[in-house]
């Protein structure tokens, strides 16, 4: 056996040293050389898939339950540009993940700009990706390949985390790889001028009648879930969440109010409304968020932002107070300040009261026999064992992250700032291959029929997943639009538009399944799930069309009329 070690050869132990489980693929000819040092050097696991698009989910997926960066690979040309959805979910949602791609030859790259391509399969994913990555580089020699591997990694950490892409053609994997010299990493000293804005947001807070803290992504993808939570606990202030926030605190938290925006509780947006102080911690405050109103959400509050990026302090909302630091630093410097005393109860019991009268399940327009909320809480009582669910994108998105039941600890990935539909299959088949215990999947019709092909990832794998189709023979977000805006001419969204029958596609992959069509179906489904309980399993619930994902803010509406 050969001494030497080859570019491929140095990327598999640097994987192994980072503690990398499991890599993500599609075979391609422009990544074989990677793929078998993986598999030679054998500490990293190999997990293929049916798409490049359903690697980079699964690498995504993988990489937010484990909190280390994993890895997806595609080869040169289809194989790159099929990674690119995934590459911008990861790039909105704040996900470092390192992205490799195989290219052509060093030879047989074009010669200049205007040169459409020169190599079969040839293409500039480099340039196509540098708007969505924090890096974006193509290798162009053997003894650069350590240090700029290191300077990628470092990259997709640092600061506001995110996805980094590194491109090497095929001729340079082979090559022998010198190992760079280590660098220590040197540690910026925490910024004294902030402790002045540390004690101004606390005496805000001394004063606040009705104080708030809105929590979003930032707060997972920063790994401080711990310390938001001692610091809520403490200080005893309700929270909110944005999408991205959702499990940044158990359902039934004692200061857990519930999810806000365009199809958010209302009772949590009047809650967000209400408010004399908002804290805001990791949250962009889109508008999805705020409504189109600007002046309407920043009436009567102050406002505090607390975010590492500095061009998401400077968007479309001004706060009163903007604290530009990480969160890590943010919750070590408010240790060192006195608490304030005081307690939100009165303004939590104002909130519950609106709650018990603002119920999710009396927002629909129609009587339902499986109302969304119905079919949501059902799952949430038959999955309190899971480690989480992921989450598709569109109606039963909005419904789960209004209904579902959390229980302590369990993860709520979904597709943020992307929307990606056709997330949460591959993204379950990350954080199952990663996190093995028990998985849940949330998805649509429309969404499913887009990663059909990972059910055999799933299949072959054995992956713990469970996955509920909510099926209403619709693209029920688009078609809830067209009703609203286009005098319910439904193209494309049921006129053009079918599904099949996901139970007997299950079963053509050997996976388990179950249809749900009635109330008295959940009672077999849930025996169903006895029987089975390690899946993978795939139950299918008829859901009426008329389902709407509500209450809904439009342009027109504002947070204070909810």
């Amino acid at each position: 056996m050969s001494n030497r070690r080859t570019v491929a050869d140095y990327f598999a132990e640097f994987l192994a040293e980072k503690n990398v489980k499991n890599v993500y693929q599609l075979s391609g000819g422009m990544i074989a050389f990677f793929t078998d040092s993986i598999y030679r050097h054998g500490k990293t696991n190999l997990i293929n898939t049916r798409n490049e698009q359903g690697a980079g989910f699964a690498a995504e997926g993988s990489t937010r339950v484990s909190g280390i960066p994993s890895v997806a690979m595609g080869t040169s040309g289809p194989g790159a540009t099929n990674l690119m959805t995934a590459i911008g979910s990861a790039y909105f949602d704040s996900t470092p993940v390192l992205f490799i791609t195989g290219q052509v030859h060093t030879l047989e790259l074009r010669n200049n700009s205007l040169q459409r391509q020169n190599g079969f399969q040839e293409l500039d994913i480099v340039s196509a990706t540098k708007g969505i990555t924090k890096f974006s580089y193509q290798v162009t020699s053997a003894e650069e390949f350590p240090e700029v591997l290191d300077r990628a990694w470092k990259i997709a950490l640092e600061g506001r985390p995110g996805p980094v892409l590194l491109d090497i053609p095929i001729n340079l994997q082979q090559l022998d790889c010198t190992p760079a010299v280590s660098q220590a990493i040197t540690t910026e000293s925490l910024h004294d001028s902030k402790d002045a804005q540390i004690s101004l947001l606390l005496e805000k807070l001394q004063s606040a009648k009705l104080p708030l803290i809105l929590a979003g992504g930032g707060v997972r993808s920063s790994q401080n879930q711990e310390e938001f939570r001692e610091f809520v606990e403490t200080f005893g202030i309700p929270v909110v969440q944005t999408l991205m926030g959702k499990d940044v605190l158990p359902t039934e938290h004692p200061w857990n109010i519930g999810f806000i925006g365009s199809y958010g509780n209302r009772w949590a947006n009047r809650a967000l409304s209400k408010s004399d102080l908002l804290i805001v911690l990791g949250s962009r405050l889109d508008v999805r968020q705020t409504g189109t109103d600007k002046e309407d959400f920043l009436a009567n509050k102050y406002i505090v932002r607390v975010d590492v990026d500095p061009h998401e302090l400077s968007g479309r909302i001004s706060a009163d107070l903007d604290i530009e630091v990480d969160l890590t630093t943010f919750f070590q410097l408010i240790k060192k300040h006195p608490v304030p005393i005081h307690k939100a109860s009165d303004f939590m019991k104002e909130i519950q009261a609106e709650r018990n009268k603002f119920t999710t399940a009396s927002e629909q327009e129609v009587p339902l026999e499986l109302s969304p909320d119905r079919v949501i809480s059902w799952i949430s009582s038959v999955s309190e064992k899971a480690a989480g669910f992921c989450v598709d994108v569109g109606q039963h998105q909005m419904w789960a992250a209004q209904s579902i039941n959390l229980k302590d600890g369990q993860r709520f990935l979904t597709s943020g700032g992307m929307g990606a539909m056709g997330f949460s299959v591959p993204a379950a088949i990350g954080a199952a291959s990663t996190d093995e215990r028990r998985w849940m999947t949330i998805t649509g019709d429309g969404c499913m029929q887009l990663n059909l092909g990972e059910l055999q990832t799933i299949k072959h794998y054995e992956l713990p997943i469970t996955i509920f189709v909510l099926n209403n023979q619709q693209h029920g977000m688009v078609a809830q639009f067209q009703e609203e805006n286009m005098e319910s001419r439904f193209v494309g969204t049921r006129v053009g538009y079918s599904t099949p029958d996901f139970c007997e596609i299950a079963k053509s992959f050997g996976i388990n399944s179950f249809k749900v069509r009635s109330e008295n179906d959940l009672v077999a489904a849930q025996e169903f799930l006895l029987q089975n309980p390690q899946g993978p399993n795939v139950i299918e619930i008829e859901i009426n069309n008329r389902a709407k994902a509500l209450p809904k803010i439009d342009r027109f509406t504002k947070l204070s009329q909810l």
